[in-house]
């Protein structure tokens, strides 16, 4: 195994930090000169951590705030040294000392150094000493000594930093971190240029604005990386210690300090406003909390209540909420912050992108931006930093700006690693692992192919469509955004059921939606009928389940009559092959059943029972799929259900279909009777009184 550092003497790094020999610790402190780069700091850290947590008995983020300020007294100790000279470091008799309990130079040289640094990052460094003791100290200080950090490659220092933050701060929802893959494609899209400032104003460690400083390097390597840091890079971040980590982050770059600052990016600044060409960003979003603070609610148009004017106009009202999701603010705050023209990559929660009762939103949306891009980020993917919350990235532009007429999708289908975080390399056929030329397993994901494609997208080339990455037309944006909703196999299957002049179902039928009241008789006897007693594929209800009125679940709703149509509109199974559809009989007239269901009534225009047959077909499901929202219960509303499509063929035709149909029904009840007899035959060879 290669070491990580080149020490002068070529003793290997881990043989230094034994401490079983004073020999082994150098005799005087490193030269500038002498210091390396690394490509092991992951490990290096993880030392440092287990070293801290066996000895000192801190907790995790006490832990993690005494690293932070080692670690920016290292990185100014290599930055501000005038004749070649470390301070950072730890000698041979220095270390005698401690180990002998005598004051040494050691320490006084630390305290100094970590004074200078206070007074350099006061806004963030609040602690007046070093907490750790001196063989902790001792014992970090070695580890990190022989380490040039400033020119250890950033990628290395990144995910390190990532690692290393993540373990420490991680919140509930993994909140501070996102996937690096989508990091990066994010930076792709968004082609940062060398003269656009940039913000992120939840900033966490610094992901983002790390990886939009190493694309202007690699696309513009004569733009000066310390004068573009300074003028251009801006955070916020809302937890102090995870913001001194997105300090360090830059620091490392040649940033001053002054890039980040710890703030509640929600509270309203001025001259932020109209400030930035770029925001790249990924706020806090979940079911943890809302925002209620009245001063901080006021600005925002998004913390009012809104009024549905007509059928796609919306407006809001002078009413303000209670309380607003964070993630909701973030975008009003985040276009806000956008000059015109401006660009913003951001990752939001698909709720925000597909519920009904966000409309407003993307309607508010739509009406500031015009929507450059989304796409699909799995639901696994940042299962490994927290959350299993199914999440978009979202590109806009603020409006005024050019308009387009077409819009870019993709589905991301391959992340790079599995659901606990583990690498997933590329394989050929025979199941090998494929390669670079130097050696390296390659990663298998989408990035680079869709962010390539959205390069061709943006310059006007010719694309064609696939699955994973598709063109639609701006004006087919409906009030839904998410990238599922318009994939191609399903706008064609739309576009073809038009054509042919199907009609939506809310023009055929009713769909019920007065609920009964039965629960008042609290002891008569009601039959319920749930998803599990229909039989998908008879299209049948197969039992039915006796109680009293006050014992029936909180789900049973509608009262269905002979002649209806229930079909499921919520569930796992919702939208696949095992959609529950049924067609109520005699035996099930005046039965409750679940609002798991929708009730289709009144039918018209068309045979019940080619209605129901068709109800069965993957024409209906890939449409129910499509007007679907929700992952971890997955439903389709009553609004949403009206508008699929039903094909109306020749009269004949939908005889012949509904003649199978009973036919089918036939056939069940006479296995039904078939299967009584042969009960009671078996019953009768056994009868005692026979």
């Amino acid at each position: 195994m290669e070491t990580s550092i080149n020490l002068p003497d070529n003793k290997a790094y881990e043989q230094q930090l034994l401490f079983s020999e004073d020999s082994l610790i150098p005799s005087n402190l490193p030269q500038l000169h002498e210091l390396h780069p690394t490509h092991n700091l992951s490990a290096v850290f993880d030392d440092c951590h287990n070293y801290i947590y066996a000895n000192e008995g801190l907790l995790k983020d006490k832990i993690f705030h005494e690293m932070v300020k080692l670690l920016i007294m290292k990185l100014f100790d290599e930055q501000n040294t005038n004749d070649g000279s470390v301070q950072f470091g730890i000698t041979s008799v220095e270390y005698r000392n401690i180990r002998t309990n005598t004051r040494s130079s050691f320490e006084e040289r630390l305290k100094s150094l970590f004074n200078v640094v206070k007074s350099k990052y006061k806004g963030f460094l609040h602690d007046d000493a070093l907490k750790l003791r001196p063989m902790t100290l001792a014992y970090v200080v070695a580890k990190l000594q022989y380490i040039n950090l400033t020119k250890t490659p950033g990628d290395i220092k990144g995910q390190a930093f990532q690692a290393f933050v993540y373990r420490h701060q991680r919140g509930d929802r993994g909140e501070f971190f996102t996937p690096y893959p989508i990091v990066k494609l994010a930076v792709k899209m968004i082609d940062p240029r060398p003269h656009e400032k940039i913000i992120d104003p939840a900033c966490g460690s610094g992901g983002f604005l790390i990886q939009a400083l190493a694309y202007i390097q690699k696309t513009n390597p004569n733009v000066d990386k310390v004068s573009y840091i300074q003028e251009n890079i801006r955070g916020t971040e809302f937890n102090p210690d995870v913001a001194l980590s997105a300090i360090i982050r830059l620091a490392f770059e040649g940033g001053s300090g002054a890039e980040i600052s710890c703030d509640n990016a929600l509270l309203e600044k001025e001259e932020l406003n109209n400030s930035f060409d770029i925001v790249l960003t990924n706020p806090p979003f979940g079911n943890k909390g809302k925002v209620e603070d009245p001063k901080i609610l006021k600005p925002y148009v998004l913390a009012r209540k809104w009024n549905r004017l007509k059928a796609n106009d919306w407006g809001p009202s002078n009413k303000g909420l209670a309380g607003q999701s964070p993630d909701i603010l973030f975008i009003e705050r985040c276009l806000n912050m956008l000059r015109p023209g401006g660009r913003m990559a951001i990752v939001l929660p698909d709720g925000l992108l597909q519920n009904p009762t966000s409309t407003h939103i993307r309607f508010w949306i739509r009406s500031h931006a015009r929507i450059l891009g989304v796409v699909s980020i799995p639901q696994e993917a940042f299962i490994p930093y927290g959350t299993g919350i199914k999440t978009s990235l979202l590109l806009l532009q603020k409006r005024p700006c050019d308009d387009s007429n077409e819009c870019f999708m993709a589905r991301i289908q391959k992340m790079g690693y599995d659901v606990k975080g583990q690498p997933v390399y590329k394989r050929d056929e025979f199941g090998r692992l494929a390669k670079t030329l130097s050696g390296l397993p390659i990663i298998e994901d989408d990035i680079e192919e869709i962010a390539s494609a959205y390069n061709n997208f943006k310059h006007g080339a010719v694309m064609q469509k696939s699955e994973r990455i598709y063109i639609i037309p701006e004006k087919i944006l409906d009030s839904r955004l998410d990238a599922e909703h318009y994939k191609p196999e399903d706008q064609y299957l739309v576009e073809h059921l038009k054509s042919i002049g199907a009609k939506p179902l809310g023009k055929i039928a009713d769909i019920l939606s007065e609920t009964d009241i039965f629960r008042k008789a609290r002891e008569s006897e009601i039959r319920y009928i749930a998803i599990s007693n229909v039989d998908a594929r008879t299209m049948q209800v197969v039992s039915q389940q006796i109680m009293k009125a006050h014992e029936a679940p909180s789900r049973a709703t509608y009262r269905v009559c002979k002649g209806d149509i229930i079909t499921a509109v919520s569930g796992a199974s919702t939208g696949t092959q095992r959609h529950a559809t049924a067609l109520i009989t005699e035996d099930e007239d005046g039965a409750i059943c679940s609002n798991g269901f929708a009730v289709i009534r009144n039918i018209h225009s068309v045979e019940p029972l080619f209605l129901l047959a068709f109800m069965r077909t993957n024409h209906y499901l890939r449409q129910v799929r499509r007007l679907m929202t929700g992952h971890a219960i997955p439903c389709i509303s009553s609004e949403d259900l009206s508008k699929v499509l039903i094909p109306i063929p020749l009269k004949k035709e939908q005889k012949r279909i509904a003649n199978l149909i009973m036919s089918l029904m036939a056939m069940r009840r006479e296995g039904l009777k078939a299967g009584k007899r042969a009960v009671s035959e078996v019953e009768s060879l056994f009868d005692p009184m026979h």
